[in-house]
């Protein structure tokens, strides 16, 4: 029972959590719509207090004006006795003795016993009829001539009910056109109060991707825009800092590394020309030299990064079909890889050189993991392309997936720095490298800035 209850409150939390607003504005908006929904709420409620006060005053006062007209009219005719006047009761009226008989008049049968129970009353007295739609007042007379009486007066209170209903109904249907049109001022208002904030946030992730030296210099902080704008200057600021010095330490570590790396290549080539009798050690060297070619080639992307930048790299632009032979070639002979892409016409706002340094290490990747076949295609929209690289092996490793991209995460116990070093060169030129979800296989997303 207990692990019910917190299911179903854990349910309910999620369903909460699903209807909360998910934008600043949609929240400001909801806040509005909701204040002046518990505004109109009261003020509903307000008028109809008043309304059901101002009805019970003016049954009141009606019925005091008829009796207090009729107690007159009564007094006048009876010098001597009790008398009434033929044809002036009107119609809800009654009149009763001292005894609490009836003498003249007559209201509805339903409120017959309300009125008889007034015969006798010694002051003025306000009762309801039995349903609630009749209001009756009791009113004692002496007349001139020392005679004792009761004049019974009733009034209907349907019209004043109906009054207050169409009342009820026409403020209510006030309330929700205000709340309405509430919601769309809350609308337009706060979309054109924070276009300007939201375009400066585009703009700041823009610039601190592809171009670092733009700044928004709104000026002193005089209101809130120009506050957000010297926040995101300084943001930007300390952005292009960090960048830089990012690139000043690649490009020393690249250039100590390449000279002993150099060396370790060019010892391992010559003894292989050399020759070597032994099989281990030309294994041993075959592998240092590979090795060495791959970390070079890691150094040199490094470098081009270092030195090229996002600015400059996207001023330059390619064909797809200057990329594809390239990266085919990566893949070597190990399986067959289909270029599905679709030949030229696809242009990328990237150098050639660095989109083949970012889509490379995936082509060879699906290629050591795929059994037979990798196929290469291109998806094109308004402002990317999306080539995409799937092979047909056994997929990624789940224990993997969510750091495959991370330094030194490999699933098959390498160094694990290529598809980390392919997203950082893509995402230096405006693009990315994902891994989607696929039935067989691997299947890597690569995000290019269309020209």
């Amino acid at each position: 029972m207990d692990h019910q209850r917190g299911g179903i409150a854990e349910i309910g939390r999620h369903g909460l959590r699903r209807l909360a607003p998910r934008s600043f504005r949609a929240t400001i908006v909801a806040s509005t719509v909701g204040l002046m929904a518990v505004a109109m709420v009261l003020v509903v409620l307000g008028i109809q207090v008043v309304l059901d006060f101002t009805a019970q005053r003016d049954i009141r006062q009606v019925l005091e004006d008829r009796s207090n007209a009729m107690v007159t009219v009564i007094e006048q005719a009876s010098s001597t006795r009790l008398t009434i006047p033929d044809d002036t009761l009107e119609p809800g009226m009654v009149v009763y003795d001292a005894a609490g008989d009836r003498v003249a008049g007559s209201v509805e049968s339903v409120v017959r016993d309300a009125a008889d129970d007034l015969a006798t009353t010694d002051r003025v007295r306000t009762v309801r009829g039995p349903a609630d739609e009749e209001r009756l007042l009791g009113t004692p007379f002496t007349t001139p001539s020392g005679d004792n009486g009761v004049l019974v007066v009733s009034q209907e209170t349907g019209p004043y009910e109906r009054s207050e209903l169409y009342a009820l109904l026409a403020t209510v249907a006030l309330g929700l056109v205000v709340i309405g049109a509430t919601a769309v001022v809350a609308l337009r208002v706060t979309r054109q109060a924070l276009r300007p904030v939201a375009q400066m946030a585009d703009r700041a992730a823009d610039w601190s991707e592809h171009d670092l030296t733009h700044r928004f210099a709104l000026g002193p902080p005089t209101n809130e825009l120009a506050a957000l704008g010297e926040t995101l200057d300084h943001l930007l600021d300390r952005v292009a800092s960090a960048i830089r010095s990012e690139q000043r330490l690649t490009s020393e570590l690249a250039h100590e590394l390449r000279t002993p790396l150099t060396a370790i290549q060019g010892s391992a080539d010559l003894a292989l020309l050399r020759g070597v009798e032994d099989d281990a050690l030309r294994e041993n060297l075959t592998q240092i030299s590979a090795s060495s070619r791959e970390m070079a080639g890691v150094i040199s992307t490094l470098l081009d990064l270092a030195r090229v930048g996002s600015a400059t790299g996207r001023e330059q632009a390619c064909d797809m079909a200057d990329v594809v032979p390239a990266v085919v070639a990566a893949a070597g002979d190990r399986v067959e890889v289909v270029d599905l892409t679709g030949g030229p016409g696809v242009r990328i706002a990237a150098p050639a050189a660095l989109v083949v340094r970012a889509v490379s290490p995936v082509v060879d990747n699906a290629a050591r993991h795929a059994r037979r076949r990798v196929e290469l295609t291109v998806g094109e929209h308004a402002d990317r392309v999306e080539l995409v690289v799937s092979d047909d092996g056994d997929g990624v490793d789940p224990g993997v997936r969510d750091d495959l991209f991370e330094p030194g995460v490999s699933a098959e116990g390498g160094a694990g720095l290529g598809l980390g070093i392919a997203r950082r060169v893509a995402r230096s030129f405006g693009g990315d490298i994902g891994l989607d979800d696929a039935a067989g296989g691997a299947s890597f997303r690569i995000t290019l800035p269309r020209r």
